[in-house]
């Protein structure tokens, strides 16, 4: 695997203070060093697969600095897995070979049940699928001796105990299978969800209900004609949950939801009513060069509050709520997280409307989202989150309306675009505003000029046509998200949307500061990448 002395000290010293903070129960902190180190150093993957298998019990002495290599290794798949969302192929294939790693250790007997499960669980918060070979290996022996792997007889009854543990807590149980569970091969994941559609467990139809947001198609299909045969015996709960995630599956599927909700109705149970609940404050973090946005709500939860969490990008890609706590550590928790400073209280109006439009994109290419969401709705009492596109012309439009008209003269545009640069409301916002792909990247090396203002020009006139849509679709919504900002703090969404409009207008980008400002930040980007 050939660590090199100077990124072998690297990984081991970030692990070690990782660990220290974990063993003092701190969240760990996301330094600049630790940043650079993540960002320089993707082959670390197998160093820091090494150090967590070197001190995992019961093979290491050393669980808490295991579990400090674990989170740099979660942290350095979650950064491949940026890379290959923008077409990388190298960072595909070290994903590819880390798996194939982690198979072949497994294969022999290097890797236990249990720091299996961890790698699993890595994999799945990185959001990346298991390869076939991966998932091969999670049915052989791996260190028990059992010939035939583990059952899904044995994962149900595992899952029932789990139900107990979990209090019965049906999110709790299906986001620790997510995990542990996420290198199944299908067919096994399918029985699963099948089995504890029909089980006669107390609670456990209501973990395989969630398994119609399961990520695998298969697997949803396999939960509803499970689901289907027990709906009698289905709770009004479980139904009011069919009932709202009913449109938030592809169209080609709501039959098969129907169909459960007409058995469990025909058999006299009816939809339970939504538990009163409300937000006290969301919060939105900006839209960023990804188009990733997410938002953190404060709910009551009797004489505590409740965190919840939603995460969008061409999809509602995560969601979670967590238990109740005091105000101190809600507070000390958004503190800690890792959106960055940029971020807004927002209404309940400017979420609905942009969670519906995530789920309209998600379904469009056939992705459904994660069960927390549903918990999430649970959380603050009720939703009625439909999918809903918004419509880029008809919003820039409306906001245009709103522009005062002599903001909308033409020399007042130019001036504007010309100016947009220096706008002091995005010096935070803008960070993450760079492009970052193999075309960009082949761009820049093959330009004739090295001159930083040659370059940039020569990519706004070039490559950068591309991404047009993609740049006025992000101011769009940044100004949409700044507009929720109170009047008083006069924030530029006017100035924003002035500029997506001369974007969606075809406007030659070099005349706009804040383009020419996206296109050199590529540029040093692309620098610090080959350094």
């Amino acid at each position: 695997m050939g660590r090199t002395q100077q990124k072998s000290s690297l990984t081991d010293q970030h692990a070690k203070r990782i660990a220290a903070a974990i063993a003092k129960g701190r969240p760990p902190a996301f330094t600049p060093d630790l940043d650079q180190y993540l960002e320089q150093s993707p082959r670390e993957v197998f160093a820091a697969l090494e150090g967590a298998s070197l001190h995992m019990p019961p093979a290491g002495k050393d669980e808490t600095l295991a579990f400090g290599y674990l989170f740099l290794l979660q942290a350095l798949l979650e950064r491949l897995r940026y890379r290959t969302d923008r077409g990388f192929l190298e960072a595909s294939r070290l994903i590819a070979d880390f798996q194939t790693e982690v198979a072949a250790q497994a294969r022999a007997g290097r890797i236990d049940e249990r720091m299996f499960a961890y790698l699993a669980g890595a994999l799945h918060q990185s959001k990346i699928p298991a390869s076939p070979e991966l998932s091969a290996a999670f049915g052989r022996p791996l260190a028990d001796g059992d010939e035939d792997g583990p059952s899904a007889a044995d994962v149900t009854a595992a899952l029932a105990g789990l139900l107990q543990a979990c209090g019965g807590d049906p999110f709790a149980v299906i986001g620790a299978f997510a995990e542990f569970g996420h290198a199944m091969p299908g067919e096994t994941r399918c029985t699963l969800a099948a089995g504890l559609a029909l089980s006669d467990a107390p609670g456990v139809r209501a973990a395989a209900v969630l398994f119609l947001l399961d990520g695998d198609a298969e697997v949803r299909r396999a939960a509803a004609r499970a689901l289907v045969q027990v709906a009698p015996s289905l709770s009004p709960t479980d139904v009011r949950r069919l009932v709202t995630m009913r449109n938030w599956r592809p169209e080609d599927e709501r039959s098969a939801v129907d169909a459960v909700i007409r058995k469990a109705r025909e058999a006299g149970i009816e939809s339970a009513r939504w538990e009163a609940g409300s937000t006290e404050a969301i919060l939105a973090s900006t839209v960023d060069g990804a188009a990733t946005q997410g938002f953190l709500l404060v709910s009551p939860a009797a004489r505590k509050k409740r965190l919840s969490s939603i995460l969008t990008k061409a999809c509602v890609a995560d969601a979670w709520s967590g238990e109740p706590e005091t105000r101190r550590q809600i507070d000390a928790a958004i503190e800690s997280t890792d959106m960055g400073a940029a971020m807004l209280p927002v209404s309940r109006a400017y979420l609905d409307r942009v969670v519906a439009h995530h789920l309209a994109l998600g379904i469009e290419r056939g992705d459904v989202p994660p069960p927390g969401l549903l918990q999430v709705a649970e959380s603050i009492g009720g939703v009625d989150w439909q999918p809903q596109r918004m419509d880029f012309g008809e919003t820039l439009g409306r906001l245009m309306a709103e522009i005062p008209e002599a903001m909308r003269e033409p020399a007042a545009v130019a001036t504007a675009l010309r100016q947009s640069g220096n706008l002091a409301d995005l010096e935070v916002v803008e960070q993450s505003w760079f492009e970052d792909n193999p075309d960009i990247a082949k761009a820049i090396a093959g330009a004739r000029t090295q001159n930083r203002a040659k370059l940039v020009a020569y990519l706004l006139q070039s490559v950068f046509g591309r991404y047009r849509e993609k740049w006025a679709d992000v101011l769009v919504r940044t100004a949409l998200w700044m507009r929720e900002a109170p009047a008083e703090d006069d924030l530029c969404w006017r100035e924003l949307a002035i500029v997506a409009k001369a974007l969606a207008d075809g406007r030659d980008m070099t005349e706009i500061g804040l383009m020419r400002d996206i296109a050199e930040r590529t540029v040093m980007m692309a620098a610090t990448a080959r350094a």
